[in-house]
């Protein structure tokens, strides 16, 4: 599968930066369990992950999709990734603007 990157992003208003000495490659463990929605870095991966891990299109649309969902006002206060996992297959069919 094609790993997206965040050129494939829609929204543009993440913040890519790294603080000193911080890898965007490294992935802890509260990294593992949560996902920062501002934080381009973690959203791209969340991004191709899911798309990755589950029985959808492995296209740019279904990666776009991912973060259209996301973003979604209901999901504002997911952070867990396996509650946002939850909330995308729930919604996956859903139209998000």
């Amino acid at each position: 599968m094609e790993n997206f990157d965040e050129t494939d992003l829609l929204k543009k208003d993440y913040v890519f930066t790294t603080t000193k000495k911080d890898d965007p490659d490294y992935v802890a463990i509260r990294d593992r369990e949560r996902v920062n929605k501002k934080e381009g870095y973690e959203v791209v991966d969340f991004c191709n992950a899911y798309i990755e891990n589950n029985k959808v299109p492995k296209t740019k649309e279904s990666f776009q999709r991912v973060e259209k969902l996301i973003r979604l006002p209901e999901a504002s206060h997911i952070v867990m990734r396996d509650k946002l996992n939850d909330f995308v297959s729930e919604n996956w069919n859903k139209k998000p603007e």
